[in-house]
């Protein structure tokens, strides 16, 4: 069964087409009768389609010309169809036994074409005539003649049609260049207005003879000589063109028709298409020939340059040096620059010159010259060699010296290389181990003796297998060996045993060497010992799933052990709880106790949560003091139950290091599929029912309900608020007055920091400062503050307003800004203030963090000048030792205390205590939070220094603080 593509369907149709179009053309320029024409196009469109897409396009054939002589009947059609099928079949198998080849490059291609032709015309004449006799579409007496003619037509067919296609199909389209195509079109002109004159009857006036239609064959000779094979090609169908037109009007040197002048026409037209043919394969094979040549000289060229070897000829008498191309290259100088031997002299190296000129004499006088030597090529120093010979008159005087000389640098550097491959061989770190064919064991180098523990003569000649471990079974092998067969090389972990025993995993790559005829010679092992690196890769596992400090899953291992239990209850319709718990004030205890007692802590909180849970559930910690529980088939019940016991357990008391310690935690549970169905999302609500927690007081537990996360929206919305406000101009300062109680007059200002929001309107600190704070962008937002209160008090001062210093806060987190320092000389010195006009509050918080750091900022600033004051006193958990050693000038006391000193013994006791412990540390005490008369004699009588309140007054824009001040404001 023939199997067709869909290229070989698209040729079929092409040839039935081609067939039936052709039939049709034919049967238009019918010369004898209505059957037989003087030239039949198809059987050259035929044999072409069969000669170059096999025997496999009859069909495309077969229908072709089906079609074109249905006029006859559909029987006699179909048996005219297969007769010439059948010739152009067995035409184009004869071809191909006789070698023919179809881009017509010999003489005798041109010959097998010409009795391929005569013998397919002849099948298909006899076949197709004698099924028009036996159908009565023409008489016995006209057999022979009707024979003959429809030969004639279906060789003429062949000659010119299959030789067009063939040399279209097979030959490249004509290098074009302007000279050469206004050369073509003067030819076709000329060839199109010489033909017009041939076959019209003009010519019976000026071409007498028989000879006279053969004036076209110099043109045709022309284009066979001048142009490609198309081109000819196309000539000789131009000229047959031509002379059909010129019998079918009567008109010119084959007129008027007769069996004659057919005869003629068909002579006429045979002789100058296979002159054509003949010419184009003469002018084809000259082009080849041209071509070869060209490609010779090039191979030469190629081949020196890749053996990186010149020639050059020396004429003695003149000392006249010739040189190649790869010579110049070698010797670095451009091509066919004038050469004399001096010239090469002087490209020789200093150190080699006089042994060279010794060789040059003694070759002159007969002995052999073979030398290698340097030459200096651009500043760069090169080996060569170069041999000669000297042609000597029959008087023994030297003429003629031709050479070679050879590019030895790369050799040089292999012999180099050699020497310092051995020397690695031997200096290697890695174990290298060479076999023969065989796999027998030639050499081994330190680094395998070390490695193994063998020395060299203990495994020389044995097979590397003495190594092997029992690690890896056969089929390990086989691969390995396969491996190495197809690819040439292998490489991969293998463990292996030493000498003593000892089983270790080492890298290895194996390669396979193979000689000049390419068959293998030796096997190359490289190994290195990677117990070390195995050892790291199951640390680097470690650390990459697991928290270092307590061993549970990390946040990766997390996902993806959340990412199975996604997938088992989805598929099996399960529910399972996820727990996202966070220790309560765990920062104070890191801060205070120090970061070792903390993570110790953390140890045992981790502990006791395993303690609590089943062996299939997951316990993972994410980092800091947040912890998550994954509870498989869990519901809320189940949850509830595990929440609670983890508030107990953990809430036990911790001794550490002799130290009790004491901790809770806040924990939010999200339930799966209820909650949500995707990880993130489920630990997003657990995380915001953990906030919760720890808004209701921490030490207890909250369920996810989907109005939680109104409020995360809330402050999500706002963190992405505050990217803009600053760029936006919403933020503005409040200046609170502070009064001297001893004076009763202004003595300062606090600034405050105010959001005008464009769609929410005044928001409150207390709302947007934790925000900033945990997002960082309480660092902008703070340098905004230094600078625009540092720029309203220079405003202020240039303006005559009295001198007095303003009071910014200070965050935790622009206290870890290594540039703080400069940012506040900056800001000064840009406002032209001096430091005693700045005041810094900070809170005691700031020395629970890095306090190392803390306490190298803040005794800058006291160096500087800068007033410093501790805002909030009293509310934080920082120890008196602490305060001591701070460089502060101001205790300010929280209004926490002050609001309730009328009524609460408690906080009037610590106002007092407060104040006392100042004054007894060189420091003024500033209460806030100030709002009446008797809280002011409370403190006036207790010896506070200064107060800050709405007693005095609330917090003022820029310009009512200004009236403020100038209104001479004092306290009763």
């Amino acid at each position: 069964m023939l199997h067709y593509t869909g290229k070989d369907w698209q040729r079929l149709l092409t040839t039935a087409s081609l067939y039936f179009v052709g039939a049709k053309i034919g049967l238009l320029f019918a010369l004898v009768g209505d059957a037989v024409t003087l030239f039949w196009m198809p059987s050259g469109i035929a044999l072409a389609a069969l000669l170059l897409y096999g025997n496999r396009m009859w069909p495309g054939v077969f229908f072709g010309a089906l079609l074109g002589n249905l006029a006859s009947g559909w029987l006699v059609s179909t048996e005219i169809s297969l007769g010439a099928t059948l010739a152009a079949v067995l035409a184009a198998s004869l071809l191909r036994r006789l070698r023919f080849n179809v881009e017509l490059q010999q003489n005798r291609d041109i010959f097998l074409l010409l009795i391929a032709a005569t013998f397919s015309a002849l099948i298909s004449g006899l076949n197709g005539v004698s099924w028009l006799a036996v159908s009565g579409f023409l008489p016995w007496s006209d057999f022979l003649s009707t024979v003959t003619y429809w030969w004639m037509g279906d060789t003429l067919g062949i000659i010119l049609f299959t030789s067009q296609l063939l040399a279209w199909v097979k030959h490249k389209p004509m290098h074009s260049t302007l000279l050469l195509l206004r050369e073509a079109t003067l030819h076709i002109l000329l060839l199109s207005l010489f033909s017009a004159l041939v076959f019209s009857d003009l010519s019976r006036l000026l071409l007498e003879t028989a000879v006279g239609p053969f004036i076209l064959l110099p043109l045709i000779v022309w284009a066979a000589l001048r142009f490609n094979m198309r081109y000819t090609m196309m000539s000789s169908s131009m000229v047959f063109l031509f002379s059909i037109l010129g019998m079918v009007f009567e008109q010119g040197v084959f007129s008027p028709v007769s069996l004659e002048t057919i005869r003629e026409l068909w002579i006429y037209n045979l002789v100058m298409g296979v002159s054509a043919l003949f010419l184009a394969v003469f002018n084809y094979q000259r082009t080849l020939a041209s071509e070869s040549l060209l490609k010779s000289e090039a191979s030469l060229k190629r081949a020196q340059s890749v053996a990186g070897m010149g020639s050059w000829m020396l004429d003695i008498g003149s000392e006249k040096l010739e040189w190649s191309d790869e010579t110049y290259r070698i010797f670095g100088l451009p091509l066919h620059t004038p050469l004399t031997l001096q010239m090469f002299f002087d490209s020789i190296h200093p150190d080699d010159l006089v042994r060279v000129r010794e060789a040059w004499q003694a070759v002159l006088k007969g002995e052999p010259y073979d030398i290698e030597h340097r030459i200096v090529v651009r500043g760069k120093t090169c080996w060569v060699r170069e041999t000669a010979e000297i042609d000597f008159s029959p008087t023994g005087t030297p003429l003629r010296a031709v050479g070679v000389v050879q590019d030895m640098s790369a050799q040089k550097t292999s012999e180099e290389q050699l020497l310092l491959a051995s020397k690695v061989f031997e200096c290697s770190s890695e174990a290298i181990l060479i076999t023969d064919v065989n796999t027998n064991i030639v050499a081994v180098n330190q680094a395998f003796c070390r490695i193994t523990g063998y020395l060299p003569e203990e495994v020389l000649g044995r097979n590397p297998n003495l190594l092997s471990s029992g690690r890896q079974d056969e089929s390990f092998y086989h691969a390995m060996w396969d491996a190495i067969h197809v690819h040439g090389h292998w490489q991969g972990e293998i463990w292996d045993k030493s000498k003593d025993g000892e089983i270790y995993p080492k890298w290895m790559s194996i390669n396979a060497v193979r000689g000049k005829d390419g068959e293998i010679t030796h096997y190359v092992s490289i190994a290195s010992d990677i117990s070390d690196r195995k050892k790291a890769e199951q640390e680097i596992q470690q650390l990459a799933f697991f928290d270092v400090l307590t061993g549970l899953p990390n946040r990766t291992l997390l996902r993806d052990r959340l990412e199975q239990m996604f997938a088992a209850a989805h598929r099996d319709g399960g529910h399972f709880a996820l727990l996202f718990m966070d220790l309560d004030r765990f920062k104070y205890v890191n801060d205070s106790m120090g970061h070792t007692i903390g993570d110790k802590l953390l140890q045992s909180v981790a502990q006791r949560i395993l303690d609590c849970v089943r062996e299939g559930d997951t316990v993972a910690r994410l980092g800091g003091d947040e912890f998550v529980v994954l509870l498989r088939e869990a519901d809320s019940s189940g949850a509830t139950k595990v929440a609670e016991k983890l508030i107990k357990t953990i809430g036990d008391p911790y001794h550490i290091d002799g130290v009790q310690i004491s901790t809770h935690a806040s924990i939010g549970i999200s339930l799966y599929p209820d909650d949500a169905r995707d990880r993130d999302t489920l630990v997003k609500n657990a995380d915001v029912a953990m906030y919760r927690a720890k808004e209701d007081g921490r030490n207890n537990f909250q369920f996810f309900e989907p109005e939680m996360n109104f409020r995360a929206n809330r402050i999500f919305g706002m963190e992405r608020d505050l990217h803009n406000a600053l760029a936006n101009g919403e933020f503005e300062l409040h200046y609170q007055p502070q009064a001297d109680l001893t004076s009763g007059r202004a003595c300062g200002a606090e600034a405050l920091i105010r959001w005008n929001h464009p769609e929410r309107g005044r928001v409150s600190p207390a709302e947007f400062i934790p925000v900033a704070e945990e997002t960082g962008q309480i660092v902008a937002m703070g340098e905004w503050v230094l600078r625009t209160a540092c720029a309203q008090l220079a405003y202020w001062r240039k303006n005559g307003m009295a001198v007095f210093p303003v009071a910014v806060n200070l965050s935790i987190r622009q206290l870890l800004q290594p540039s703080l320092v400069d940012l506040v000389r900056e800001v000064l010195a840009e406002n032209n203030l001096a430091p005693v006009d700045l005041e810094l509050e900070i809170t005691e918080g700031i020395m629970m963090g890095d306090a190392k750091a803390a306490l190298e900022f803040l005794s800058t600033m006291h160096e500087m000048g800068v007033q410093l004051s501790i805002d909030d006193f009293g509310t934080g958990y920082s120890s008196l030792n602490y305060l001591k050693n701070l460089p502060v000038d101001k205790l300010k006391v929280d209004q926490s205390f002050v609001r309730d000193i009328e009524i609460d013994s408690s906080d009037a006791a610590i106002v007092r205590s407060i104040i006392s412990l100042g004054h007894r540390l060189d420091l003024r005490v500033i209460a806030e939070g100030v709002e009446t008369l008797a809280e002011l004699d409370f403190l006036r009588m207790r010896g506070c220094d200064e107060i800050q309140g709405y007693y005095f007054s609330r917090p003022l824009p820029a310009d009512e603080f200004e009236r403020f001040i100038h209104s001479n404001p004092r306290l009763a």
